[in-house]
């Protein structure tokens, strides 16, 4: 048996991380470069769940004084994902293999997993689905990996990781998996399909 590990943002989601902190800042009616800096001190609670999404909105409300409803402000962070068609497609070719498992790590937050949940039926078709907030970890932490790897029942030999963050891929190696960073779908589907014949 072995694993493929995905991603979500810019591997399986197309996501414009530029595009969405410039419509909250639009929104809340700062330049973006106030707007990231007060976005990377709640960066880390917002991502483990520590922080929720009306959390994160009172925040911004009693930080700058939002004159935006909550369902705005979850538009504006929802705004500029999207499902990527043959990405699915591709992993759900590989769950069904009777000898692949199909797991999925990714850095999230309650906002964007309640749009995951409601837009990608398929994660239930996977063997393993990880949202951050949902756990309470953040790659690279090596315990998000062993999680995924336990839920998976591989080894870290057994496992290829898969995303587009050269950070979160030294991570996985780190722990032994083999891992790879995504840039196009033109070479990484290539890549798994011949690291799953080795």
């Amino acid at each position: 048996m072995k694993a493929v590990i995905f991603d979500l943002g810019n591997v399986l989601v197309n996501y414009d991380g530029q595009a969405t902190l410039t419509a909250l800042s639009e929104l809340v009616g700062i330049s973006l470069d106030k707007l990231f800096v007060h976005y990377q001190n709640v960066d880390y609670a917002f991502g483990t769940g520590q922080l929720s999404g009306r959390g994160y909105y009172d925040l911004l409300d009693q930080t700058f004084g939002l004159q935006s409803s909550y369902e705005n402000y979850v538009a504006a962070l929802c705004r500029y994902q999207e499902r990527n068609e043959m990405a699915f497609a591709f992993a759900r070719e590989l769950q069904a293999k009777d000898d692949v498992v199909v797991g999925i790590i990714s850095n999230t937050n309650e906002v964007h997993a309640s749009w995951l949940h409601a837009n990608l039926p398929e994660l239930k078709q996977f063997s393993s689905v990880i949202l951050s907030n949902e756990v309470g970890l953040l790659k690279p932490d090596p315990a998000i990996f062993k999680l995924a790897l336990n839920q998976l029942g591989v080894s870290p030999e057994q496992a290829l990781f898969v995303d587009d963050v050269a950070e979160n891929v030294v991570g996985g190696t780190a722990v032994g998996l083999a891992s790879y960073l995504h840039q196009n779908w033109s070479r990484t589907q290539p890549y798994i399909k011949n690291w799953l014949q080795q």
